[in-house]
């Protein structure tokens, strides 16, 4: 797609909004415009106005549906503002995780009116994926805008893809896919990492039903899983298990945005994202060790002292029996974002290609630190060529594999064992994540780059 700016402008009988308004103000009007336009021109002035509040309504929606549906945001800001330009609205965009600050400005009258959006942060690429078509279709002047309107509520209100008891299944099978494939577990360890997967998706579940839950959601599940895994642990290797059980919630994919937002001179979301990450790993890891007091406690004869999270220790299966888990792992990470299942197959493939890259690098190679920069870069640069050449959304295409890249675990990992008072292991384990967070980050630009030399313009809404 071209650049906005050289779009044609949305006009009124030949001439802009803009143009229209500023006539209204060089005609002598009465302050109150009767009900019945005197003359045709008044007649164009009010169609302009009506036009005006049509689009700016229009832009406030589509900022609303980006935010909550998952949208970088450090592209959002710049989209934002080169559809206003396309609609001929004066508008200075700004956003943080969870805000929208919208400031609507009239150059002629020296006035503004700013709309505060607040909505919550989600992953939803299935909405996502519509709500960029669409804003296609308009850049093109393939719909007006008022049917986009239209069709944008009905993206909204739009039930979810996958029913309930899909969600709370998946969060059990990706629970299994994962103990196998990331973090070592044998099959004894997945069929129980299942098990309680099963369990925290019944409490999100619940977290979703009932408003108080939810800020405590993210510890409760900890807790249990910690509890649970501490009471088989002699069965299974407690690390793999806990994990897996806890997948759902590892703050990874949150911390490597960030870092991109930082990079990207988005200081604010990628600070606030940066932060929320180091609590989140800080409260899973918090959450497991209450977890193995209380087993200990209740079992008089304690079986753990302290979290023990050293995948090591794990009786894990061959690594090539990992390909036959990992499109498993894929289409369980698309469920959860919500990707329709016409998509399952590319995004299985464009991950599958990054994975090998990163199995080979990293198992085959023995370069550690070379291979998630490269698997993010092959990952990047093969989800921006196909969403180039199919019109998909590149962001929907290349997220479940940079979810299979991001260090997630070791965060919670590097928490753990500081409260298990291993200041040594913690701190190399969060270094470990800081910097494949970085070498994700900049496999992913190096990419775009290559895709997208002169920049992405208004076809980069949705990519990395």
């Amino acid at each position: 797609m071209g650049d906005v700016s050289t779009m044609p402008r949305v006009a009124v009988d030949g001439a802009s909004i803009e143009q229209s308004i500023a006539k209204l103000r060089q005609l002598d009007l009465p302050h109150r415009v009767s009900d019945k336009p005197q003359n045709v021109e008044q007649q164009v002035i009010m169609h302009a106005i009506d036009m005006l509040l049509l689009h700016q309504r229009f832009l406030v929606l589509v900022a609303k549906a980006l935010m909550m549906y998952g949208s970088p945001l450090h592209h959002l800001e710049n989209n934002l503002i080169r559809t206003a330009r396309l609609l001929d609205l004066e508008v200075t965009a700004s956003a943080i995780p969870g805000l929208v600050l919208l400031s609507f400005e009239d150059s002629l009258t020296h006035t503004s009116e700013t709309k505060i959006i607040r909505c919550t942060n989600g992953w939803d690429m299935h909405r996502l994926d519509q709500t960029n078509q669409l804003l296609r279709r308009v850049v093109y002047c393939k719909v007006e805008v008022d049917q986009a309107i239209a069709e944008l509520e009905d993206i909204i209100t739009a039930p979810p893809i996958y029913a309930w008891y899909w969600q709370v299944l998946n969060w059990g099978v990706l629970s299994w896919s994962l103990c196998l494939v990331c973090f070592g577990g044998s099959w004894r360890d997945s069929g129980l990492s299942l098990a309680f997967g099963l369990i925290g998706g019944v409490l999100s579940l619940a977290a979703g039903k009932f408003s108080g839950y939810t800020n405590i959601f993210e510890v409760s599940v900890s807790i249990l899983a910690g509890l649970l895994s501490a009471a088989v642990a002699k069965w299974g290797c407690f690390g793999a298990i806990s994990l897996s059980a806890t997948v759902v919630l590892l703050p990874g994919l949150v911390m490597t945005t960030g870092v991109i937002e930082l990079s990207s001179r988005h200081m604010v979301a990628g600070t606030v994202r940066i932060f929320y990450a180091l609590l989140l790993a800080f409260i899973i890891a918090y959450g497991l060790l209450i977890g193995v007091e209380i087993f200990n406690k209740l079992a008089g004869n304690p079986l753990l002292d302290g979290v023990l999270l050293d995948l090591t220790q794990c009786q894990s299966l061959s690594k090539w029996s990992w390909f036959g888990t990992f499109p498993i792992g894929i289409i369980n990470i698309a469920v959860l974002v919500n990707i329709h299942w016409r998509h399952w197959l590319s995004v299985t493939v464009v991950a599958g290609i990054s994975y090998g890259i990163f199995w080979l690098f990293k198992f085959h190679l023995g370069l550690d630190d070379l291979a998630p920069v490269v698997a993010s870069f092959v990952l990047g640069l093969v989800a921006n060529t196909w969403a180039k050449i199919t019109g998909q959304t590149a962001y929907m295409i290349l997220l479940p594999g940079e979810m299979f890249l991001v260090p997630g675990s070791v965060g919670v990992r590097g928490f753990s064992s500081l409260l298990s008072k291993d200041g040594a292991q913690g701190l190399s384990l969060a270094l470990q994540m800081i910097t494949t967070c970085l070498s994700i980050m900049i496999g992913l630009l190096a990419s775009s780059f290559v895709v997208y030399p002169r920049g992405k313009l208004n076809s980069a809404l949705l990519t990395v």
